[in-house]
Formats: structure tokens, sequence, C-alpha cells
């Protein structure tokens, strides 16, 4: 059988940067049918930093578009969900499903639980409430390329987990060629029952902040491969900042304006709202916002 897909290029307006994903559609009939270990070999055979399953909804479904549900796979292994697909499939939607554009499709569901999603009808502008359980671990991994002599490591969810590396200066991160780990599959250096899925180098650059109070970062991001743009690595980051802002701010919120791989000329400009408690102590609500455009379509044999 075939399946059909997509190729869009999200957190950029423009074809041929930002970040690509593959959107594989899976007709309702289906469902059961296509296995996991298929759509890991899928995500294989693209081999782009991930590749979303979209499940289509059965014919007579009521409310066909208020939840559409997906599946996200890396090369190496699934996910529960991740920023950029999470952007570029809710911008596929809303532009390929008649009807959703009016405000029926409402969010997505991952494996990680709903995702509320919607379009700003001026900007285009898609907006994810990205679901997370911050937690910042009792390790830190030491390198001698950052500000300081070891990084701390955070998970925005379990098994999406990040070491943030704060390096001085642009022309620093243009010579970064790796990250700080090797072992980045299930890794054995987290807190107890957060070692699983995937850990990643969050690279960033501290730019200041704009004239509307919007904090502009460089970054950029390697597993075992280096990812052009990143939102959930975003999101751990921008809530990891939140944190470190003063208590007197209180809930905030708080903006960020995160540019990453310029160095790989796939430059991705993502957007990333971050509200805390009022105590200033917890994250209470990640918005990620991004565009995206489409390139291509196809057909995948399986």
């Amino acid at each position: 059988m075939f399946l059909n897909y997509d190729l869009v290029d999200v957190f950029t307006a423009t074809p041929f940067l930002g970040n690509p994903l593959a959107i594989v559609r899976v007709p309702a009939s289906y469902r059961s049918t296509l296995s996991q270990e298929t759509k890991q070999k899928i995500a294989v055979e693209f081999n782009l930093s991930e590749t979303i399953f979209l499940h289509e909804p059965s014919e007579g479904c009521q409310d066909p578009l208020e939840t559409l549900a997906i599946d996200t796979f890396t090369p190496k292994c699934e996910i529960p969900f991740a920023g950029h697909p999470t952007i570029g499939t809710a911008a596929y939607i809303f532009q390929n499903f008649p009807g959703a554009e009016s405000g029926i499709f409402k969010a997505l569901v991952t494996k990680a639980g709903h995702i509320p999603v919607s379009q700003d009808s001026a900007t285009g502008l898609v907006s994810a409430s990205i679901p997370q359980d911050y937690h910042m671990h009792q390790a830190r991994i030491p390198s001698n390329v950052t500000i300081s002599d070891a990084s701390p490591v955070v998970s925005l969810a379990k098994g999406l987990s990040f070491v943030l590396a704060e390096l001085r200066d642009v022309e620093i991160l243009a010579r970064i060629s790796s990250g700080l780990l090797k072992d980045c599959v299930n890794p054995q250096n987290l807190d107890e029952g957060w070692n699983v899925g995937l850990i990643g180098t969050k690279y960033f650059v501290d730019l200041g902040k704009d004239d509307q109070g919007c904090r502009q970062l460089r970054t950029r991001m390697f597993v075992t491969w280096e990812d052009p743009g990143t939102g959930s690595a975003s999101s751990a980051l921008a809530c990891f900042l939140a944190l470190r802002e003063t208590k007197e701010q209180g809930s905030g919120p708080f903006h960020y304006h995160i540019i990453q791989g310029v160095e790989m000329g796939r430059r991705n400009d993502i957007y990333v709202r971050v509200s805390r408690s009022e105590d200033g102590e917890k994250i209470s609500e990640v918005l990620l916002q991004g565009a995206s455009v489409s390139v291509g379509e196809g057909r995948i044999a399986v």
C-alpha cells in the first residue's frame, strides 16, 4: 500500500529555510495495521529530525477535526511530542483540512497528551500550548567552552531532556561541531525515572532584550545530529530563563525570540511565551509559536 505525505518547512515562511518535517497521512482504515515498527522504518527513510504520522478521522466521525492524533518519530525512536512537528502539523491542518481554519480544529492528540492549538488570522503564526513537566536535574555537564564550568540539564517533559550550554558570543557558537554528550538515547546520568527518550545539547547566546522586552537568543541544538530548529528545546530553554528572572516580576509572562539554524543555512524563528506561578517558583504555561510553509508532497510504499 501507499501513504501520502507532505513536506513542510517549520519556523519560517520561506521555502527551504526553517526545519524540514515530513507529515505522513494515515487513513483511518490503516490505523490498526500500520505498526510502530513500520513507522520507525519510514522515519529512518526520511532521515529528518522528526517525522509525523497524522491519523485521519473516520468517515462519519462526530466533530472529526476537533482533535486529531499524531505520532512523532525521530530516526532513532518515538518521542512523546516535539515542538516543530506540533507547529508544522497544526499549520498543515489549518491550511489543508476544510473547516479547520474556522475554529473547529482545537487540539492535537500526542503521547504527551492533548496540545491546544490556534492560528492568528492576521500574522498566520500558529500557537501551541506545550505540555510540560519542567524538571531540573541534579547532574551538571562539564565543558571548557561554556561560560560556566558545568552546564545544567533540564527536562521539558519525561523523554525530552536538554543540556543548556551558555556561550559567550556567536563567534564561539559558530565553531561548535557537536553536543556535550555521546550517549543521547535513554541517558543514564539523569535523575531516577527521567532517563528515557532523547537528550540533546542546546547551546545559546543571550543577546539581551529588544525594545518590546522580548529576550533575543541565538542557539544551536545537537543530538547525534544538528537539528535546524527545535521547539521543545527552545521551550525548555525559555522555562529555564524565565525561572531565573527576579521574583518581583511575578508570573510574567516572559517573551523569547529564539533564532536557530543560521550556521546550517536554515534560519528558524521560534517564539516562546512562558508564564510562572505568582511566587516565580514554577512554570504554569508554555506557548510555542511559529510559521510553516509547504515545499512538496508524494507517496511512500509500506
